[in-house]
């Protein structure tokens, strides 16, 4: 019977520790904000591939224009991105 309670107390003294059993910890994450507002985000210009003919004198006045139109679209999404990015 001693060695039965020899053998208890050591394996219950061998449970016993400093540290608790549950930590709370409060982590904060980081959530994604829009930086523009849907009403500012420019509108893309109209697409022109209805507007072809196959004629390369007359659509190429209708794919230099919407080039142009992309390429000042693609500017101004480019600006509004660089200042979603330096936030």
């Amino acid at each position: 019977m001693k060695r039965l309670v020899i053998i208890a107390a050591l394996a219950l003294g061998a449970c016993s520790h400093a540290q608790p059993g549950i930590e709370v910890r409060t982590v904060y994450v980081p959530q994604p904000q829009p930086c523009l507002p849907a009403d500012e985000i420019p509108a893309e210009p109209p697409t022109i591939g209805h507007l072809l003919t196959g004629d390369k004198a007359k659509d190429f006045d209708l794919v230099t224009a919407s080039a142009l139109l992309l390429r000042a679209w693609g500017k101004e999404m480019h600006a509004a991105l660089t200042a979603c990015a330096t936030e």
